[in-house]
């Protein structure tokens, strides 16, 4: 299971937005002085990121929760976002190639229209998974819920 924190922003009945904060290894890398990457990654902040979430026990808002991915989850996803489409692309190459013995620039041009057309099935296949398979659990929260501003020391949130 791949866990990470996250801060509740909204509740609407048994659904809950979960903030997280998306980190890159770069700000822990021992050769981010001499690495071109790690300057085009303090150009691009990270984002936060705001998450759906069915969840499983009564939370409030500023509450902390886990959340959790299982592995075998990721690894579905990212076959289906990375190896589905360059399947696609290189079986309809071959296939335009052999069938239909055309010039090499159309088949490339039907394996790119074949790609984005798997792009775009993966696209619409997540968004209706997302409720269900795709999407992160609720593990668990923290007790108090607590009101934390931007460089600030977290505070109780008083009753």
């Amino acid at each position: 299971m791949i866990e990470e924190m996250g801060v509740v922003k909204k509740v609407e009945g048994e659904f809950v937005w979960v903030e997280t904060q998306v980190k890159t290894t770069c700000g822990s890398c021992q050769a981010k002085s001499n690495c071109g990457t790690s300057v085009i990654a303090k150009v691009f902040n990270p984002k936060a990121e705001l998450l759906r979430l069915k969840s499983p026990i009564n939370l409030k808002v500023g509450q902390q929760v886990k959340l959790g991915i299982p592995e075998e989850t990721l690894v579905s996803a990212s076959a289906l976002v990375y190896l589905l489409p360059l399947s696609v692309f290189m079986l309809t190459i071959f296939s335009t190639q052999s069938a239909f013995a055309l010039h090499e620039l159309f088949s490339l041009f039907f394996g790119l229209f074949g790609a984005l057309i798997s792009f775009w099935w993966v696209s619409r296949y997540s968004k209706t998974q997302q409720t269900s398979s795709f999407s992160p659990i609720i593990m668990g929260a923290i007790n108090q819920s607590e009101i934390v501003l931007k460089h600030e020391i977290p505070s109780k949130k008083l009753s």
